[in-house]
């Protein structure tokens, strides 16, 4: 886990670099590449593409659920560890590492949903795919 205490001057440059870089990228996405990507669809790739587009955002679905599902358990186990610890400060630690990775992986659900999302209301919106919902 990085602190700010471990954050090298030439880290958060590094850090802010990379932010940069991706604000110009989705900028260039919005702006630049917009009116390119409206181009119309035909019907009938569309179409044919459907039960491609529903099977891969099944799977997707289904991976994100097992990822919350995972990182749930992963939390619930470390708080049985934590309570299991006694006096051991070692397994004690362990846990709070244990409920720490949880909790991260919880958030790295939460960032791959919200860019799936984003991404099909992209495609949806320049009729790339039919709207899922």
């Amino acid at each position: 886990m990085i602190t700010m205490e471990r954050l090298t001057r030439r880290s958060i440059i590094t850090l802010q670099r990379l932010v940069i870089s991706f604000n110009q990228a989705l900028l260039w996405l919005v702006l630049l590449a917009g009116p390119v990507m409206g181009a119309d669809v035909p019907a009938g790739a569309r179409d044919a593409l459907a039960p491609v587009t529903r099977m891969i955002g099944t799977l997707v679905a289904i991976a994100i659920g097992l990822g919350i599902a995972i990182s749930g358990a992963v939390i619930v186990w470390g708080a049985i560890e934590k309570t299991m610890a006694g006096a051991s400060s070692e397994a004690e630690h362990h846990a709070q590492r244990r409920i720490a990775n949880g909790i991260t992986g919880l958030i790295w659900m939460f960032v791959a949903s919200v860019i799936v999302g984003t991404l099909t209301a992209i495609a949806a919106a320049y009729g790339l795919i039919d709207s899922p919902l």
